[in-house]
């Protein structure tokens, strides 16, 4: 008997086995499966058709009152709109009241949905808290107000507005934290700021009290609730050592550089880590030239390639002689 074949728009498989009844292959294939995994999971206890709908009602009216339309939601949660319709508020057309219960991969689905500002539309407002410390701190950290406007293609005018709006839309709110991702590390002058435009931004926001990058952590920077951390009791000594050594030994600043990142003297810097490590005696940082050839320390460079060059080889020998007499491998000044 040949299977029986249908006119339906739905995709072949258990939904239209059973609401259209097609009796192809695909969807009789579907059905016996679903079959099979339900006989399994009853047997072992764990058949969990439903679940209660209160829980997923809730979190979509909690969506909802954070902005996100139900077409948004779908979207995310990989579903129809109006599955989400018949939970909120059932499907008057048919007259049926709010489902009491959903399948739990439904569920599942739509409670992984979190209100975050990449599933708004464009043009809906957002609190401006998270986008003014990231600005602020951008001005703090040397980035003149012009060059940030020009960045997120503003005039100076709407960018002096947009540090006094309560609400900016949710694009200026992501293209202001793109931004802001994209600057934090880096030097300003270093990238086309002048001296004066760069101590004039720092001193603007210092002025105004305003947190440096520093003072806040990815997570909680958007929270109204959440207060900049300036290091508690720790001494401007003990900051300013702290913040130099991580440049010197994460990024590889000398003392010299890491003074001008940060904005003091050289002597500053010393002076800090002095006191912050007073077993360490302060020395004057050289650079490093790279090894060449005829020098000692690049005969261990040409073993590691494999390579041999009697230069080299020469002057490691007369660094050991040398190390045995004196007790050390440098020559003599």
């Amino acid at each position: 008997m040949p299977a029986q074949t249908v006119d339906s728009n739905r995709d072949h498989g258990y939904a239209r086995y059973k609401l259209d009844g097609c009796r192809c292959y695909t969807c009789s294939w579907a059905v016996s499966q679903y079959n099979t995994a339900r006989d399994r999971a009853m047997a072992y206890g764990t058949w969990q058709p439903f679940v209660n709908a209160d829980p997923v009602r809730q979190h979509l009216k909690n969506l909802q009152a954070c902005g996100l339309g139900l077409r948004r939601i779908a979207d995310a949660a990989r579903t129809d709109r109006k599955r989400l319709q018949a939970i909120l508020t059932g499907r008057p057309e048919r007259g049926t009241g709010p489902q009491q219960q959903v399948r739990p991969e439904l569920a599942e689905a739509i409670l992984s949905v979190q209100p975050t500002i990449e599933l708004l539309g464009p043009a809906t407002p957002v609190a401006s808290i998270g986008t003014h410390r990231r600005l602020q701190a951008l001005i703090f950290a040397g980035w003149p107000q012009h060059h940030l406007a020009v960045a997120l293609d503003m005039t100076d005018g709407n960018f002096g507005a947009l540090l006094d709006r309560p609400q900016v839309l949710a694009r200026t709110a992501l293209a202001v934290r793109g931004l802001y991702d994209k600057l934090w590390r880096q030097d300003p002058r270093e990238n086309g700021v002048g001296k004066q435009a760069y101590s004039r931004s720092r001193n603007h926001a210092a002025a105004r009290g305003w947190a440096p990058v520093g003072a806040w952590d990815d997570d909680t920077i958007d929270d109204p609730a959440t207060e900049p951390d300036f290091g508690g009791k720790q001494s401007r000594a003990e900051a300013l050592a702290e913040d130099a050594l991580w440049l010197i030994e994460r990024h590889g600043y000398t003392r010299q550089t890491a003074a001008e990142r940060l904005g003091v003297t050289r002597h500053a810097v010393d002076q800090a880590i002095s006191r912050a490590q007073p077993d360490k005696k302060i020395t004057a940082q050289r650079v490093k030239t790279p090894p060449k050839c005829g020098e000692a320390r690049m005969y261990r460079i040409h073993l590691a390639r494999g390579e041999n060059c009697y230069e080299c080889r020469g002057a490691n020998a007369a660094a050991d002689r040398r190390y045995r007499l004196t007790g050390t491998r440098k020559t003599a000044a």
